[in-house]
């Protein structure tokens, strides 16, 4: 039975190490000029910029954890002989219960997701990159007006945005 155990935990480990890293992904719109192409994606990028978030369980969430770590971190032990090994176990404790970085991965997926939704509803198709393609990508620094040059050849090429549309 052992022998099972390791052979098990061996085949998880190296098949997560071989997955392979998510297809890099880019939004077109086949046939939109350069102005109708950044607009669009612009509008809906800055439909959840703008979208208050205060209110989402995640956000609350994560303040909520926040607020307790902070109190956590500075108050004087309670018990004189906690050291600063217990202290520190405590905070490790806290973050595992409060888990703030799932908090804000689950905000940021849930505005990835209304951006894209919005991408979709104005006409947009998401295609998956080729290789080659998301090497040049990588060339381009974000933000770049070279970035967005490419990025605008590859979405508004009919027969690119087809040939490696991505369907969900």
């Amino acid at each position: 039975m052992p022998k099972i155990g390791v052979a098990l935990a061996l085949l998880g480990a190296s098949s997560s190490a071989l997955a392979a890293p998510p297809q890099p992904y880019s939004w077109g719109r086949p046939g939109a000029s350069r102005e109708a192409f950044d607009g669009g994606s612009r509008a809906c990028m800055l439909q959840a910029a703008r979208r208050d978030v205060a209110g989402d369980g995640a956000t609350q969430r994560y303040v909520r954890g926040a607020r307790v770590l902070d109190r956590e971190a500075n108050t004087p032990p309670t018990v004189p002989t906690d050291d600063i090994f217990t202290q520190s176990e405590r905070q490790v404790l806290l973050r595992r219960m409060y888990r703030p970085d799932k908090q804000v991965d689950s905000l940021q997926a849930t505005l990835q997701g209304e951006v894209d939704q919005c991408l979709v509803r104005s006409g947009y198709v998401r295609f998956a990159l080729t290789r080659e393609q998301a090497r040049m990508l990588k060339r381009y620094p974000p933000g770049t007006e070279q970035r967005r040059a490419y990025l605008y050849a590859l979405g508004s090429d009919a027969r690119i945005v087809e040939a490696q549309k991505v369907t969900d």
